[in-house]
């Protein structure tokens, strides 16, 4: 698999998945972008990528919550090039508890960024996408924002809402930009174990996989089948669940 010449832009890629995606997505070629809250955090992720690959990623600050910040981050991914050829869509807080539990402003916090920050940033990397001559837009989105899924109650209400919010707009997008030669994907992973990209475990099947677990090596790769697969096929829902 080559990614060579691809720039990827990558929301939530300080941690978890989003800094597994982007460090494996170096390894198969990309010029992978940062995106996420913590500078700190997305600089680890470059070095990462630095001492493997030698090239230099680059690191956006970009909080999901503030519509600011989405809209400087955006503009500076577009100056530095204006070609943008995958977006992944991976910036979301996590969110459990009962709803009355929960404060209001966690749960603002969690649909603004899920959902809002979700459309604003595809918004203002679209013209980037535009330009691009095989561009991807992939959303993780999650089975608690599939209808009827059950998420055995470890995921709070809010936090379902804000998926299911991200699920209508992914579909809906697809639609306004079928005949623009942008393909867009939703993927639905349920719960699943963290495996360190750089732990050697990662380049074999993880222990937990042998348990039947999923883990974050199985949805890269499902996002990496999905933006490399050939340009006459599309996969707008694919739903992962474990075996």
């Amino acid at each position: 698999m080559s990614l060579s010449g691809r720039r990827i832009v990558i929301t939530g890629a300080g941690r978890g998945l989003g800094r597994a995606l982007a460090i494996t997505a170096a390894d198969h070629g990309a010029d992978v972008v940062l995106l996420g809250r913590s500078p700190e955090a997305l600089a680890a992720v470059a070095d990462a990528i630095r001492l493997r690959t030698g090239r230099d990623p680059s690191v956006v600050p970009c909080d999901l919550a503030q519509p600011d910040s989405i809209k400087d981050a955006c503009r500076s991914v577009l100056a530095a090039s204006p070609v943008v050829d995958v977006l992944v869509n991976n910036g979301a807080p996590w969110l459990p508890g009962g709803i009355e539990e929960l404060a209001e402003t966690d749960i603002v916090n969690t649909v603004a960024a899920t959902v809002a920050g979700t459309i604003l940033v595809t918004k203002g990397l679209l013209p980037g996408l535009r330009q691009s001559r095989a561009a991807d837009i992939v959303t993780i989105v999650s089975t608690a924002g599939w209808a009827g899924w059950d998420n055995g109650g470890r995921t709070s209400a809010a936090f379902h809402a804000a998926k299911h919010g991200q699920s209508g707009f992914s579909d809906q997008l697809r639609h306004e930009l079928k005949d623009q030669g942008i393909r867009v994907a939703a993927i639905y992973p349920p719960d699943f174990d963290d495996v360190d990209v750089l732990d050697p475990e990662w380049t074999h099947a993880p222990a937990s996989a042998a348990k039947g677990n999923l883990t974050n090596r199985e949805v890269v790769a499902t996002v990496l089948f999905a933006i490399t697969a050939p340009r006459v096929s599309a996969y707008p829902v694919i739903i992962l669940d474990n075996t």
